[in-house]
């Protein structure tokens, strides 16, 4: 059951070593990160679970590719390795992004780079700004999910009354009871007003985000041709001038690149508990060298010899 408190969100600033991470319910989670109720009310948006791609696809499809973090990074990285929560990765980038330097997105400093394999939860040949939920589900645009066509997810949710316009009139509705109470009737008073509607909506809440995604993960079937065309068969290895994305899940770690101003100990960066921590990360390599450190262009060697691709201007 979803509860009230997992569907608010609250946000603050980040530490220097996460860019743009999100701080909710007293716990700091990665960048784009919001409570589902915020990706479900902008109904443009839908979940790609591991469980729905699956039965989209009738089979798993297996990926290896590249994933980059931080010092401060590496303790989430160990709890999704071998989990149904996804990650984003890349295979590919042009050689002006910092993805080329061995450098995160969203984590500033990054320095290590994991390459891993798993499964194929969706890819394009650009990165096509996937977001999560507090519970680790990935949404992505429906836009991108099914060939650029934006009315089949608004046709889908206008017939199941699951447009936010059905669900905000039930919740005005349940408001406007227990506001009348306070104001006209004077039974009680604005604590209790507020209290006695937010009991009442939580399970209308809880319902229309169930029912929300269970219609998701069933038009994901239903034009799972649309969706193989757009995120497993589509060209993720085409050339950009960005970076490519691949959404990982069952992730495992073959081996690791470190840029050595990770662990130089004069930097500003550096984090006594780093090596430490990239010990345990280590431990689940599969790799015959599951560690090399180097310089950023070191790493760009590495990251060719594993089938990576950088591409140059013009």
């Amino acid at each position: 059951m979803i509860k009230l408190k997992d569907l608010l969100m609250e946000g603050t600033y980040a530490p220097s070593d996460q860019a743009g991470a999100t701080w909710i319910d007293n716990k700091w989670y990665p960048a784009h990160t919001k409570a589902v109720l915020n990706w479900v009310r902008s109904t443009e948006y839908i979940p790609l679970t591991p469980k729905a791609v699956e039965r989209a696809l009738g089979k798993k499809i297996p990926v290896r590719s590249f994933h980059i973090t931080g010092p401060d990074g590496i303790e989430k990285m160990k709890n999704v390795i071998g989990k149904k929560k996804s990650i984003s990765t890349f295979t590919r980038t042009h050689e002006d992004e910092s993805l080329a330097k061995g450098r995160g997105v969203q984590t500033g400093m990054g320095g290590i780079i994991c390459y891993v394999e798993g499964n194929l939860l969706g890819g394009k040949y650009l990165d096509f700004d996937t977001v999560l939920d507090k519970q680790g589900r990935r949404w992505v645009k429906a836009f991108h999910v099914f060939d650029k066509d934006p009315m089949i997810w608004r046709n889908e949710l206008k017939r199941a009354k699951l447009d936010y316009d059905s669900i905000d009139d039930k919740m005005r509705k349940i408001d406007r009871k227990y506001h009348d109470l306070w104001i006209d009737k004077g039974e009680i008073d604005y604590n209790e007003y507020k209290e006695l509607a937010k009991k009442e909506q939580g399970p209308v809440i809880n319902k229309y985000v169930k029912d929300y995604i269970d219609l998701a993960n069933k038009t994901l079937i239903k034009h799972k041709k649309l969706f193989k065309k757009s995120l497993i068969n589509s060209d993720k290895n085409k050339s950009t001038a960005w970076w490519n994305e691949l959404l990982v899940y069952n992730t495992k770690i073959i081996d690791i690149f470190v840029i050595n101003r990770v662990l130089d100990k004069k930097s500003r960066h550096y984090k006594w508990t780093t090596q430490e921590e990239l010990e345990k990360l280590l431990s689940q390599a599969s790799g015959n060298k599951p560690i090399t450190i180097g310089s950023p262009a070191q790493f760009r060697k590495w990251f060719k010899e594993r089938k990576g691709q950088i591409d140059k201007r013009g």
